[in-house]
């Protein structure tokens, strides 16, 4: 999530200053308007435009086996703000007719996400000033984000990702195995429809190597990679993405026990070894 953020947050900012530049293109009206009942007010436009936005953004990190969840990121803005696309697209076909209103809501915009970029690039410095250096040892646990994290469907919650990139203390065969606990939080007796998708890949210079599982219930989340033992990896990603049709914000899900264990892979003796030359020799 953290990780990501800052990228999404500046993709939405150059997204933003395309259209911005586009609106301050056209005349704009300077008579005061009167708004309709059934358009959105500037304050209610600008929210969902910033979660409309944030929610392609998202989307267009997605791995091509996550694409079909683009829909239900972008129903989710509909569904946070309590709206319906009528009623959007009414309020937009209004805006769109006095630029000079709808600049107002892009200029504010605009500014709130630089704002909040500023705040994430700041936090994330200080989680990489905190990062560890990779130890050598047979048994290394390589997770270095909180040992627990908590995920429901909102966009800024719903997804938990690292990235490792391997160094000298990696060979070739080691095994990595990531372990959790999850446990899921319902509102009320009867459970949502809400799932959990776990992966964990390594990645070569021409290939990658995924292990990944649906999770639709409490207990212990477990997966594991061989590495190649001819090929170095490039680089370790993976994530916890958090999905509730229902969009039920008391609906959550609570990983503990988070890590990421990398064991060296165990070279077996010499069946045949020579003897020790100072072992006294056999009697007669």
């Amino acid at each position: 999530m953290m990780t990501d953020r800052p990228r999404m947050l500046l993709r939405v900012m150059r997204k933003l200053d395309v259209i911005l530049l586009g609106l301050l293109a056209v005349t704009l009206s300077g008579c005061r308007l009167k708004r309709p009942d059934d358009v959105l007010s500037p304050k209610k436009m600008e929210q969902f435009l910033y979660d409309f936005h944030m929610a392609q953004a998202i989307s267009q990190d997605l791995s091509r086996d996550e694409k079909y969840t683009t829909a239900a990121y972008v129903e989710w803005a509909y569904m946070h703000n309590g709206i319906t696309r009528e009623q959007f697209e009414t309020s937009l076909v209004w805006y769109t007719r006095y630029p000079k209103e709808f600049s107002k809501i892009y200029k504010h915009l605009s500014l709130r996400i630089d704002e909040e970029y500023k705040s994430v690039s700041r936090s994330l410095a200080k989680i990489e000033k905190k990062s560890f250096d990779i130890v050598s040892g047979d048994s290394v646990n390589l997770w270095y984000l909180d040992r627990s994290a908590l995920l429901n469907s909102s966009a800024y919650m719903n997804r938990l990702t690292y990235k490792i990139n391997p160094d000298t203390t990696f060979h070739l065969g080691d095994t990595l195995c990531l372990s959790m606990y999850g446990t899921f939080i319902w509102p009320d007796t009867t459970p949502a429809s809400a799932y959990a998708y776990v992966s964990l890949s390594a990645y070569y210079p021409d290939s990658v190597t995924t292990a990944d599982t649906i999770v639709d219930a409490s207990g212990r989340i477990a997966l594991s990679v061989s590495l190649d033992n001819k090929k170095k990896i490039t680089g370790i990603s993976g994530s916890v993405n958090y999905l509730d049709s229902a969009d039920n914000r008391s609906s959550l899900l609570l990983l503990s026990g988070l890590e990421l264990m990398r064991y060296h892979a165990i070279v077996a003796a010499d069946t045949v070894s020579a003897q020790d030359s100072t072992a006294a020799p056999a009697e007669l």
